[in-house]
């Protein structure tokens, strides 16, 4: 699947694996939520915020341009834009990048080869409230 989601505007040309996608969302309570003294759950809904991880494969893409992705998200950056499906359509939000990991394949010809990179978005703001 190419071309599943841009960051900061852009498109690569990196392979996500069949189930390579993940969403998840969380209703987010504020601090007046809680246990009340009867034992009912008081809610203070801020809203629901949606995140996901993603893996990639290098397949379909140059090194450079593996390695450019690398480098922007692995850059000390408060908020990314980001477009990925969401049911029939697609999301575009602020999310910043909590983590990421890939492994070496091999080295071939003075290059390295990196594969299987996962990076966790979360949102900035609520997209539901």
């Amino acid at each position: 699947m190419a071309g599943l989601f841009t960051v900061d505007g852009v498109s690569y040309k990196v392979r996500v694996p069949a189930g390579g996608l993940t969403r998840s969302f969380q209703v987010l309570d504020g601090k007046n939520a809680g246990r009340l003294l009867s034992g009912t759950m008081e809610r203070d809904i801020i809203g629901t915020f949606y995140n996901y991880q993603l893996q990639i494969e290098r397949e379909g893409a140059s090194l450079e341009e593996y390695d450019q992705l690398y480098e922007v998200i692995s850059a000390p950056t408060s908020f990314h834009s980001v477009t990925f499906p969401y049911g029939q359509s697609t999301l575009t939000f602020q999310a910043y990048v909590t983590e990421g990991s890939d492994n070496l394949l091999r080295q071939s010809g003075g290059k390295n080869y990196w594969t299987g990179l996962t990076i966790k978005f979360v949102a900035k703001s609520p997209e539901r409230t």
